[in-house]
Protein backbone atom coordinates (compact mmCIF):
# COMPACT_ATOMS: atom_id res chain seq x y z
CA UNK A 1 0.00 0.00 0.00
CA UNK A 2 1.30 3.52 -0.84
CA UNK A 3 1.49 5.54 2.34
CA UNK A 4 1.89 8.95 2.22
CA UNK A 5 6.26 9.05 2.77
CA UNK A 6 5.49 7.17 -0.82
CA UNK A 7 3.88 9.75 -2.75
CA UNK A 8 5.58 10.32 -5.76
CA UNK A 9 4.67 13.59 -6.88
CA UNK A 10 6.57 15.29 -3.63
CA UNK A 11 8.64 17.43 -6.90
CA UNK A 12 12.03 16.08 -5.91
CA UNK A 13 12.34 15.74 -2.63
CA UNK A 14 13.28 12.35 -0.90
CA UNK A 15 10.95 10.12 -0.34
CA UNK A 16 12.44 6.85 0.51
CA UNK A 17 10.35 5.17 -2.07
CA UNK A 18 12.47 6.08 -5.22
CA UNK A 19 15.76 4.57 -6.31
CA UNK A 20 18.34 4.89 -8.74
CA UNK A 21 20.59 1.83 -9.90
CA UNK A 22 22.97 2.10 -12.45
CA UNK A 23 24.38 -0.72 -13.89
CA UNK A 24 28.16 -0.32 -15.81
CA UNK A 25 28.68 -2.72 -18.62
CA UNK A 26 31.30 -5.48 -18.30
CA UNK A 27 32.44 -5.30 -21.95
CA UNK A 28 32.60 -1.19 -21.44
CA UNK A 29 32.82 -0.12 -18.19
CA UNK A 30 32.04 3.54 -19.66
CA UNK A 31 28.82 2.39 -20.49
CA UNK A 32 25.98 2.65 -17.96
CA UNK A 33 22.35 1.75 -17.77
CA UNK A 34 20.26 3.74 -15.45
CA UNK A 35 16.99 2.23 -14.04
CA UNK A 36 14.63 4.34 -12.35
CA UNK A 37 12.69 2.23 -9.38
CA UNK A 38 9.60 2.61 -7.21
CA UNK A 39 10.22 0.07 -3.95
CA UNK A 40 9.10 0.10 -0.73
CA UNK A 41 11.36 1.38 1.87
CA UNK A 42 13.99 -1.36 3.09
CA UNK A 43 13.81 -3.41 -0.15
CA UNK A 44 17.12 -4.70 -0.94
CA UNK A 45 19.42 -4.15 -3.88
CA UNK A 46 18.92 -7.97 -4.77
CA UNK A 47 15.18 -7.84 -5.33
CA UNK A 48 15.33 -4.68 -7.04
CA UNK A 49 18.31 -6.15 -9.42
CA UNK A 50 15.84 -9.26 -9.52
CA UNK A 51 12.90 -7.36 -10.56
CA UNK A 52 15.07 -4.90 -13.67
CA UNK A 53 16.34 -8.51 -14.66
CA UNK A 54 12.35 -9.75 -15.06
CA UNK A 55 11.94 -7.36 -17.98
CA UNK A 56 14.43 -9.94 -20.12
CA UNK A 57 12.45 -12.81 -19.56
CA UNK A 58 9.25 -10.86 -20.37
CA UNK A 59 10.31 -9.18 -23.49
CA UNK A 60 11.20 -12.93 -24.39
CA UNK A 61 7.74 -14.32 -23.91
CA UNK A 62 5.93 -11.31 -26.10
CA UNK A 63 8.41 -11.84 -28.75
CA UNK A 64 7.69 -15.73 -28.66
CA UNK A 65 3.81 -14.91 -28.78
CA UNK A 66 4.15 -12.25 -31.47
CA UNK A 67 5.95 -15.39 -33.51
CA UNK A 68 2.52 -17.01 -32.90
CA UNK A 69 0.49 -14.40 -34.46
CA UNK A 70 -0.11 -12.18 -31.24
CA UNK A 71 0.46 -9.20 -33.57
CA UNK A 72 -1.02 -10.25 -36.35
CA UNK A 73 -4.58 -9.37 -35.54
CA UNK A 74 -6.73 -7.31 -38.05
CA UNK A 75 -9.88 -7.75 -36.75
CA UNK A 76 -12.44 -5.31 -36.52
CA UNK A 77 -14.52 -6.23 -33.64
CA UNK A 78 -14.24 -7.49 -29.63
CA UNK A 79 -15.60 -10.90 -30.49
CA UNK A 80 -12.65 -11.53 -33.54
CA UNK A 81 -9.77 -9.89 -31.52
CA UNK A 82 -10.84 -11.77 -28.37
CA UNK A 83 -10.93 -15.17 -30.32
CA UNK A 84 -7.57 -14.72 -32.11
CA UNK A 85 -6.04 -13.76 -29.04
CA UNK A 86 -7.73 -16.53 -27.48
CA UNK A 87 -6.10 -19.07 -30.38
CA UNK A 88 -2.46 -17.40 -29.87
CA UNK A 89 -2.57 -17.64 -25.96
CA UNK A 90 -4.03 -21.47 -26.79
CA UNK A 91 -1.18 -22.43 -28.95
CA UNK A 92 1.30 -20.56 -26.20
CA UNK A 93 0.15 -23.04 -23.57
CA UNK A 94 0.99 -25.79 -26.13
CA UNK A 95 4.14 -25.29 -26.15
CA UNK A 96 4.46 -24.40 -22.84
CA UNK A 97 2.94 -28.19 -22.21
CA UNK A 98 5.16 -29.49 -23.95
CA UNK A 99 8.60 -28.20 -22.80
CA UNK A 100 6.64 -28.92 -18.96
CA UNK A 101 6.41 -32.25 -20.03
CA UNK A 102 9.86 -32.68 -21.91
CA UNK A 103 11.98 -35.02 -20.03
CA UNK A 104 14.55 -35.18 -22.75
CA UNK A 105 15.17 -38.76 -23.04
CA UNK A 106 12.83 -39.24 -26.64
CA UNK A 107 15.35 -36.64 -28.55
CA UNK A 108 18.31 -37.91 -27.24
CA UNK A 109 20.74 -39.86 -28.80
CA UNK A 110 21.97 -42.52 -26.47
CA UNK A 111 23.03 -41.50 -23.10
CA UNK A 112 26.19 -42.17 -22.10
CA UNK A 113 28.86 -40.93 -19.09
CA UNK A 114 30.21 -38.22 -21.63
CA UNK A 115 26.97 -36.91 -22.71
CA UNK A 116 27.02 -33.15 -22.12
CA UNK A 117 24.45 -31.28 -20.39
CA UNK A 118 21.49 -29.17 -22.38
CA UNK A 119 19.73 -26.13 -21.63
CA UNK A 120 15.77 -26.74 -21.34
CA UNK A 121 13.57 -27.19 -24.36
CA UNK A 122 12.42 -23.78 -25.10
CA UNK A 123 8.62 -22.88 -26.69
CA UNK A 124 10.87 -21.74 -29.96
CA UNK A 125 13.04 -24.62 -29.96
CA UNK A 126 9.27 -26.60 -30.32
CA UNK A 127 7.85 -24.76 -32.86
CA UNK A 128 10.55 -25.74 -34.85
CA UNK A 129 10.36 -29.64 -34.11
CA UNK A 130 6.26 -29.82 -35.11
CA UNK A 131 7.43 -27.90 -38.14
CA UNK A 132 9.64 -30.39 -39.27
CA UNK A 133 8.08 -33.04 -38.02
CA UNK A 134 4.82 -32.68 -38.89
CA UNK A 135 4.31 -30.24 -41.86
CA UNK A 136 6.96 -30.91 -44.27
CA UNK A 137 8.06 -34.50 -44.67
CA UNK A 138 11.07 -34.80 -42.68
CA UNK A 139 13.82 -37.45 -44.58
CA UNK A 140 14.39 -38.97 -40.78
CA UNK A 141 13.05 -37.84 -37.72
CA UNK A 142 15.91 -39.31 -35.69
CA UNK A 143 17.85 -36.86 -37.70
CA UNK A 144 16.17 -33.63 -36.85
CA UNK A 145 15.62 -35.31 -32.78
CA UNK A 146 19.60 -35.77 -32.86
CA UNK A 147 20.00 -32.31 -34.54
CA UNK A 148 17.62 -30.31 -31.51
CA UNK A 149 19.42 -32.36 -28.89
CA UNK A 150 22.86 -30.85 -30.76
CA UNK A 151 21.54 -27.55 -30.88
CA UNK A 152 20.70 -27.29 -27.10
CA UNK A 153 24.01 -28.77 -26.25
CA UNK A 154 25.84 -25.74 -27.60
CA UNK A 155 23.01 -23.14 -26.38
CA UNK A 156 24.34 -24.86 -22.88
CA UNK A 157 27.47 -24.54 -23.06
CA UNK A 158 26.68 -20.72 -24.61
CA UNK A 159 24.57 -19.97 -21.71
CA UNK A 160 27.24 -21.43 -19.23
CA UNK A 161 30.16 -19.38 -20.17
CA UNK A 162 28.48 -16.39 -20.62
CA UNK A 163 27.18 -17.04 -16.69
CA UNK A 164 30.87 -17.73 -15.68
CA UNK A 165 32.31 -14.56 -16.94
CA UNK A 166 29.69 -12.78 -15.63
CA UNK A 167 30.15 -14.06 -12.32
CA UNK A 168 34.09 -13.27 -12.63
CA UNK A 169 33.42 -9.60 -13.61
CA UNK A 170 31.07 -8.99 -10.82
Amino acid sequence: MIGPSCDPFLHGTVDGCHWLVIRRCLDDPSEKAYYLVFAAPGTSLHTMVLAIGARWSIEVDLENAKELGLDQSEVRSYLGWYRHMTLVMLAAAFLLSICVQDSCHACQPEASASSPALIALTTSEVRHLLARLIWPAPSSASLICQWSWWRRAHQYWAGYYHRRRRLKAG
